[in-house]
Parts: structure tokens; sequence; C-alpha cells
């Protein structure tokens, strides 16, 4: 069977759970994963949630961004103890098909989904086949980008955030991080978010050394042109961004740069 990234290490800095089936694709390639989750997510439980989640049955749409929104926007529904029949009433908008799959996980399909993966398409989209005339609750983490917020107002569309989730430096990566960067031969980094390029620059500490050897010889693969603009402002070398914002995007463009170079190009 041919294994097209044979004998290279990728670096993975998604959360733990979100890594595992990158791992796993990885693997069948042929390419060994390093494995270092630099960002964990917590729950945001606060009065004002309370209240707009008591209040769920005033919106008309209820727009998803990302897997953990709809993942601890259901544990927040259960928690405040609202019943699930009360989005049964709302109609879904979804961006991705990775935040797709979450929701059915819950039985709940989609009504909307843009087919581009970005922000400003979404809103685009959504009022040309939709009237203004809505009540949107935009669910999203603490570090959520603006593009559909922005979008809604500048149409004037009725919408309100819910922010369910925050997302935190997992301190406790940082020690497989450095061990990393000292001990192994980084051929890629993957990032599938700016906070991930971040968290990436605050953990892995003072090995200046081998960071700056990183950042000018290995690949780094981004997933959307924000967190490749970050990326770059960071000093990476050899970016390069997939066409759809998926880890199946990313393992695609791993595999086409390694077997059309051979190695990282100078």
């Amino acid at each position: 069977m041919k294994q097209p990234l044979s004998g290279k290490q990728i670096l993975i800095t998604r959360s733990e759970e979100q890594a595992k089936p990158f791992s796993e694709k990885l693997t069948k390639a042929g390419a060994i994963p390093l494995v270092a989750p630099l960002l964990t997510f917590q729950s945001r439980l606060s009065q004002q949630n309370q209240e707009i989640f008591q209040q769920l049955h005033e919106y008309t749409w209820v727009f998803f961004t990302s897997a953990n929104g709809v993942k601890f926007f259901f544990e927040q529904l259960n928690y405040w103890q609202v019943p699930l029949t009360v989005v049964d009433q709302l109609q879904v908008a979804v961006i991705g098909t990775k935040t797709e799959k979450m929701l059915n996980r819950y039985g709940i399909s989609a009504d909307f989904c843009p087919r581009t993966f970005q922000g400003n398409h979404m809103v685009e989209e959504f009022l040309h086949k939709y009237s203004a005339d809505q009540r949107i609750l935009l669910v999203c983490g603490n570090l959520a980008r603006k593009e559909i917020a922005n979008g809604l107002k500048q149409q004037q569309v009725f919408f309100r955030r819910v922010i369910v989730y925050d997302t935190l430096i997992n301190e406790q990566a940082k020690q497989s991080l450095q061990t990393y960067l000292v001990n192994e031969n980084i051929d890629a980094c993957t990032f599938t978010s700016p906070s991930t390029v971040q968290a990436f620059e605050e953990l892995a500490g003072e090995h200046s050394r081998e960071i700056n050897q990183l950042k000018q010889e290995a690949l780094c693969v981004c997933i959307g042109t924000t967190t490749q603009k970050k990326a770059k402002q960071q000093g990476f070398k050899h970016i390069r961004t997939p066409d759809q914002f998926t880890i199946d995007g990313m393992l695609e463009e791993l595999v086409n740069y390694f077997n059309k170079e051979g190695k990282v190009q100078q």
C-alpha cells in the first residue's frame, strides 16, 4: 500500500479530541504524527447565557460556526434545562462540514450551509436566499472571528451573540511541544486557527534556535486565510493553505507538497 507521507514528522497543534481523526489520517498516509494539543476549551456558564437560553423561542435562526460551538451549545441547553423541542422550532445554519456533522450527532439537520466556508460568504449567501427580516442567535467562542457579526450588522439583520465556550492555552502541552522542538526533525506544522499559532509562540519557550530553524525550513499548513496571515506574521516561511478548509484538505496539501518537492523548497 502506497504511503505518500512515509516517515514525515507532522506537528498537530489542535485540541486533543480534535487531533485524533487527523492523527489517524496522517498515520494511514505513512506520517509520524507529533501531537501537542496547544488549546483547550471550557464552557462559559453565565447569567447572561442563562437568560439567552431561556429566550430561545424568540429567535428564528441559530448560526453555528464551529463544531465546538455546537457541542457547548447543547451542553448548556441541558445545563439550563431547556427542552430540545425549543430548538426543533428554530431553523439552523452551519458553516463547514465538520460543524454540520457535529450538529447531526444531536439528531438535527442544517437548514442552510454556505458553499464557501467563510463568514463573509455565509452572510451573503444567506441573505440571497432568505429575507433580512430574521432574528438570529450567533453561537460562538470567545475568540471567534467577527466577519459574520459584522456582515449581519451591515445588512441591518437583528442578531445576538452568545459565547458558549472559552478557548484557553493548554499549559499541559508545553513540555511535549518543547520536547518535539529539541529532539525531533519536524517536517511540517499544521495550524487550524490563529489561536493555535499564538499558543505555539507562547508555549515554545526559550528554544529560539530550534523555533527559528523550524520556521525557516519546515512546511506550515494552515486552515484559512486568517490562520495563514497569523503564521506569516510570526515568521513562518513555507506556508500553504488548502482550498477546502478541512483536515482532509490539509492532508491533501501535505501529500501534494511532499510528492512534488521531495523536500521543503527554499
